[in-house]
This record gives structure tokens, sequence and C-alpha cells, in this order.
């Protein structure tokens, strides 16, 4: 779990890992003390709702986020083996907004890691 600080190979114009882009950059210096840690866990969290019914008149929709951990290598932390299934929003509809009522319990459960 500490590839991207161990083994990554930095360059400056090839992007192959997540800890390659400005945005993980501008994380470590903006939060110093959980960069210095390279036991620390980086995630990332995805999500894409689709209708179960497919083209259906019936409005549903299921909305699975995901979470990846960034701190493996760039061959293992895109695999779906390594994908961490944390939450399945159904309902009649899209989260939309109200998305945050959903991700609180498991932004508190992270918290905690």
């Amino acid at each position: 779990m500490r590839w991207h600080r161990d083994k990554r190979v930095e360059t400056d114009d090839v992007l192959r890992h997540p800890a390659d882009v400005e945005g993980w950059k501008h994380f470590d210096s903006e939060y110093p003390d959980f960069a210095s840690d390279p036991r620390n866990v980086r995630l990332g969290l995805a999500l894409y709702g689709f209708n179960p019914f497919g083209q259906m008149s019936t409005s549903y929709s299921i909305w699975p986020i995901v979470l990846l951990s960034y701190d493996l290598s760039p061959w293992k932390c895109m695999k779906e083996t390594n994908f961490f299934m944390s939450l399945l929003i159904p309902g009649p509809r899209s989260p939309g907004r109200e998305i945050d009522v959903y991700l609180q319990p498991l932004i508190e459960e992270l918290k905690e890691l």
C-alpha cells in the first residue's frame, strides 16, 4: 500500500499514476502532515447511476458508489477486484444534490480509519 511513495518513478511528462497529477501534488502541499506519512490511505470515489430495468418505462435508478485505493500500483488500483463497493443508493430518480445525505455516514466511517 506504499507503492506511490516507494516504487513510483517520477517523470515530468508522463502520467502513470494518480500521484503524477497536479491535484495530488496540491493536496500534498495543503496537507503536509498527511502527505509525510506514506501509510496514510488515499481513496478515490466513483459513482455512476443507471436504470436496472434498461430502457423500460419504469422510472427507477441505482447509484453504486465505489472506493478505489490509490496507494496500490497502477496495474492494481484500477482492477475491479480492488474496488470497494461502499454504498448502493436505490430510488425513483438520481440522488442529485441530496447525495451528501448518503455520503455523510461513509465520510464519518472513513474518518475513523
